[in-house]
Order: C-alpha cells, then sequence, then structure tokens
C-alpha cells in the first residue's frame, strides 16, 4: 500500500488561525479532511493551535508549514552592488544587529540574496521571538517537533503556489487583504522579492495608496504595482478597477482545489519547495544534498564514472588513488585545526610585538607629552590661553587666544623644542579685541628632523 504524504499548512493569524491540508497520493497533490479550528477570541495563538493539534496524531510523513502574517514581521531590502548574493547574504547573517531594530538575541532572523538589474539584493526578514515561541512550545508538547517545517511570511507561500501554476505573468505583484490589512506582494522573474503594506485610510480610495507606494517600488514593480494580476484574501472593501484573478484559477499539478485561494493554503504551499528562501526557525538552515552539488560537480562525477566504466581495471585504481587523496586531505585537515590555535596564537604575539617595537620607537625618537607641555608652559605669554592643543606624533595643533598671535607665535619659534610652528587658520577678534588663532607646531625627533622637514 502506497503511504500518503502530507503538508498540514496553518496561517498564524492571531484572531483566527486559517489552517488547510494537502495530500499526495499517485504523484498528485489534493486537499486533505478539513482540519477543525477554535474560533475562540478569549484563547492566545499558542492556545489554538495547541487545541488544532492535539486532535491531529503525530506523523512523520507530514510536514507543518507556519505562515505568518504580513504585519507580524519586520522585512527590509539591503543593497550590496559590489557582492555576490552568497558573500553579500553572509555577510547580512553576520552582521544582523547592524541591520536590525531590535537585539539578535531577541528575533529569529533569515536572508535571501538576489540578482536585480544586474546587482545583488538582500531580502532581510525578521520576527520577535516572542510571537513565535509560544507557538513553537505548544508544537513541541503535542508531539509535532518532527514535523515542523518552514516557518515563513504567507506570501511567500503565495508565490511558491503561483509558479505551481500555468502561465502566471512573472514578473507581476498581488493585492493581499490580512485581516484588516492590504499588502501588496512582489513576485519577480525568479523569486519573491517581498511585500509591502498599504495604508488605507477609512473610507480612502485603495488604488491612491497603490499609486503613492508606487513611487518607492524599484522597477519593474514600480510599473506593475498599479495593476496587480492576483487578489488573495477577504474581498470586502474597494479594489482597483482593473481585472483581478484568484491564483487558484491558474493552478497545475493540484488536482480538486477550486475554491478561493486562502492564506491556509498559501502556508500549506510553503511545503511544495523542498527549499522556501526565507524560513525562520531556531537553528541553521541546511539546504538539501541535491540543491548544494555545483553543476561544476556533477560534471566531475560524470567524467569519473565514464572513466571507471571505460577504463576498467584502470579506473578502480584511480578510485583507490581518489579514497587515497581524500584521505589525505582529511588527515591535512585534521592538523590544519590542531595547528590553527598555534597560528592564531602566533599571530598576536608578532602584533604584540610589533606594538611594543612601535612605542619603543616612538618614545625614542619624539619628546614625551609632558615635555611638550612644559615647553608650552615656558614660551607662552601670559596673556594667552591655549583654548585646545591635540598631541600626535611628532605634530601638535593647537587653538588659542591671546593679545597678540604674532607675539604668541614668536615666542614659540624660540623653543629649541619646535622645528616650526605655523598657522593654519585666519586670525579672529572677539568683542574684547582678543586674537583667536590655531597653529600647527612641528616637534624635532632626536634624531633632529621634524615632521614638516
Amino acid at each position: 500500500m502506497i503511504r500518503e504524504r502530507e503538508i498540514l499548512g496553518i496561517y498564524l493569524d492571531e484572531s483566527r488561525p486559517d489552517v488547510f491540508c494537502l495530500k499526495k497520493r499517485l504523484g498528485r497533490w489534493s486537499p486533505g479532511q478539513v482540519i477543525q479550528t477554535f474560533e475562540d477570541l478569549n484563547r492566545s495563538l499558542a492556545d489554538q493551535i495547541k487545541g488544532i493539534l492535539k486532535g491531529i496524531r503525530p506523523s512523520r510523513r507530514r510536514t507543518i508549514c507556519l505562515g505568518i502574517p504580513r504585519k507580524a514581521l519586520f522585512l527590509r531590502e539591503l543593497s550590496f552592488p559590489q557582492l555576490e548574493p552568497e558573500e553579500a547574504a553572509n555577510a547580512v547573517r553576520m552582521g544582523i544587529g547592524l541591520h536590525s531594530h531590535l537585539k539578535p538575541d531577541e528575533i529569529y532572523h533569515d536572508q535571501w540574496a538576489f540578482r536585480r538589474s544586474k546587482k545583488t539584493v538582500v531580502l532581510l526578514v525578521y520576527i520577535p521571538r516572542n510571537f513565535l515561541d509560544p507557538v513553537l512550545r505548544a508544537i513541541r508538547e503535542t508531539g509535532h517537533a518532527k514535523s515542523l517545517g518552514p516557518i515563513s511570511p504567507a506570501s511567500l507561500g503565495l508565490d511558491i503556489l503561483l509558479r505551481a501554476g500555468e502561465g502566471a505573468p512573472l514578473p507581476c505583484t498581488c493585492l493581499c487583504r490580512q485581516g484588516d490589512s492590504w499588502i501588496v506582494s512582489l513576485h519577480g522573474v525568479h523569486a519573491w522579492e517581498g511585500s509591502h503594506p498599504v495604508s488605507v485610510p477609512e473610507g480612502g480610495d485603495i488604488s491612491e495608496a497603490l499609486k503613492g507606494l508606487s513611487k518607492y517600488l524599484p522597477f519593474p514593480f514600480s510599473r506593475y504595482v498599479m495593476a496587480p494580476v492576483y487578489i488573495v484574501g477577504d474581498l470586502a472593501g474597494t479594489t482597483p478597477e482593473v481585472p483581478l484573478r484568484d491564483p487558484c484559477d491558474d493552478l497545475k499539478g493540484l488536482s480538486g482545489i477550486s475554491k478561493q485561494t486562502t492564506w491556509g493554503l498559501c502556508a500549506a504551499s510553503l511545503g511544495l519547495s523542498s527549499f522556501p528562501s526565507i524560513s525562520l526557525q531556531e537553528g541553521p538552515r541546511h539546504q538539501p544534498f541535491r540543491l548544494r552539488i555545483r553543476p561544476y560537480q556533477l560534471v566531475a562525477g560524470a567524467l569519473a564514472v565514464a572513466i571507471i566504466l571505460a577504463t576498467g581495471t584502470q579506473g578502480m585504481r584511480l578510485r583507490e588513488r581518489l579514497h587515497s587523496v581524500q584521505k589525505m586531505k582529511n588527515e591535512i585537515a585534521k592538523l590544519e585545526r590542531r595547528l590553527s590555535p598555534m597560528l592564531a596564537t602566533q599571530k598576536q604575539l608578532d602584533q604584540v610585538n610589533g606594538q611594543l617595537k612601535d612605542l619603543r620607537d616612538f618614545r625614542s625618537e619624539r619628546p614625551s607629552a609632558l615635555v611638550v607641555l612644559k615647553a608650552l608652559a615656558d614660551y607662552t605669554p601670559p596673556e594667552t590661553w591655549i583654548r585646545t592643543l591635540n598631541l600626535r606624533g611628532d605634530r601638535v595643533r593647537i587653538r588659542a587666544q591671546g593679545s597678540s598671535a604674532v607675539e604668541t607665535m614668536g615666542r614659540w619659534r624660540n623653543s629649541p623644542l619646535f622645528s616650526e610652528v605655523k598657522l593654519v587658520s585666519p586670525v579672529t577678534k572677539d568683542s574684547q579685541q582678543r586674537e583667536h588663532f590655531s597653529v600647527e607646531i612641528d616637534l624635532i625627533t632626536k634624531k633632529g628632523v621634524g615632521h614638516g622637514s
């Protein structure tokens, strides 16, 4: 007997979770049995999820996908024109504290890098842990932890659903209703490129709101936002005067789905992809093995198989040599791991020695700060005040005020410690006829050469 595979999509609407079940049999997906939901406004979202899952027997052949509403998450688009997509994604992941307004330990986050107009763009999505943690705890407590799959924006599931259909005019935009909110979802040629909330005043025209949003969207979505192709969610309210259709109208490969697209179906559609671009899970994500294989690796493998089949014994010998080389590589890797702490220590030691040398050279070649300050005190006229002093290397920058800038600079030039005294700003006078001026002084080093020599 062929066992069925199942995807359970749960849209995490705090007022009423939307649940949709897909089952696969004989290579085709179709709607499964309707799951009982709990519409109790007095119960928290986690309690409602727990009530839903308690009535379902845990199964390893089931994948539970969680679709998140747009208002519950934060989304940023970051541009890295000089980096490759993989490099840009790593940069955002390692520097998440720079790109999120919340602390890294307060959020779940993921990022997706892609090319748009030959420039690398990273889509960063993050959500507060206090929203997801109660839901994840409810899934664990009901015994479904091993079935947990993608945790993604529901509009990403909508994108996967569109690509499962036939004839979707990509790139395009979708107008979506989530509760009392309108959002616009952007669907590029190759991937989902995010979603944006649309602020519509009470009694206002959504077409005007879309027009305002179009000014901030990148091309080509700035052109398409005024003519969305699909609409998802509750149709109550004013919609633009353009023909909109339901994504279910274009479905291919999903049988028996003829009703209106729901956010529960979009959440379940996350499971149709072996690796959605965004998933806000607890641990690190790992691509399936078949997605990690590069084209050049496939070519190398095919070539190796051809050599083995063509040469027989020589192929076996080659295989043994390759195994030996791999073993040596593993040994080298082990030695490198053992050696790396020592190399790091040596590098730190070299840095410390360099710093010590620089300090010794500095102390031996240049007068100390105390000597410089004493020389200034000895040669500065009593009526002159030094407002600020900056000593860096063998150069001193001073901002001063007094009765005569010329006289003050003349006295400083008499100091055997100063090789050059030059004015670096215009001389100005205040209401009390005091002169304000800035001076740079080059110190004479023990080698007898000043900075400006």
